[in-house]
């Protein structure tokens, strides 16, 4: 990880954890972050791993990783966990808000999966974050960004989604990152609170 995150970035890990452990405006702790998105990409993420003929995964900002320790129906049926499904023998997962995750990667995996964290991280700090995903990953980035605030706020009053851009300059930022990186396949979604839209 980079040492060159701002003051900023490294108080809102202070914030989580404490969100994490306590709750937030509209949850209990269980509840936040508990890593339910996930479930929108259960498919969409196997197809990526098998295009890109993965065998490992980094799931950077995983919450609490709830999918990754119960057992998930798809199309009627039954996996241990997420990972049985998706066929991976090697994973990492990362979330410096919740303590038993908060060791960063120590080593590259094929894939670096990132749900709905990239919008919570400060403008000034969101190019090096995205930097450190393609950074960690051997074949392929899958993440998801939303473009929208956030009906959560952080304990100053601050809504979650500090860095609300469109699709359109999320794309232009991925594309510029993705020059240093021409043998990482980057597949990125982007959400309006309606709709999802895979940019390319």
């Amino acid at each position: 990880m980079r040492d060159n995150f701002s003051n900023n970035y490294k108080n809102l890990k202070k914030i989580y954890r404490d969100l994490h452990e306590k709750g937030s405006n509209i949850g209990s702790a269980e509840n936040t972050f508990d890593g339910k998105s996930l479930r929108f990409f259960f498919q969409s993420i196997y197809q990526v791993i098998k295009k890109t003929k993965s065998n490992s995964l980094i799931d950077f900002g995983c919450g609490k990783a709830k999918y990754y320790f119960n057992k998930i129906h798809i199309k009627e049926k039954e996996y241990q966990n997420i990972l049985e499904y998706w066929e991976i023998d090697e994973h990492t997962l990362y979330d410096p808000g919740v303590e038993k995750f908060s060791l960063y990667p120590a080593k590259k995996k094929d894939g670096v999966i990132c749900i709905d964290v990239v919008e919570h991280i400060p403008e000034e700090d969101v190019i090096n974050f995205i930097d450190d995903l393609f950074n960690l990953a051997n074949k392929f980035v899958f993440i998801v960004i939303a473009c929208y605030p956030a009906k959560k706020n952080l304990p100053d009053g601050r809504n979650v989604h500090l860095c609300i851009k469109d699709k359109e300059e999320w794309r232009e930022i991925i594309l510029n990152i993705k020059k240093k990186y021409p043998h990482i396949s980057p597949f990125v979604i982007c959400s309006d609170n309606k709709k999802y839209f895979p940019i390319s």
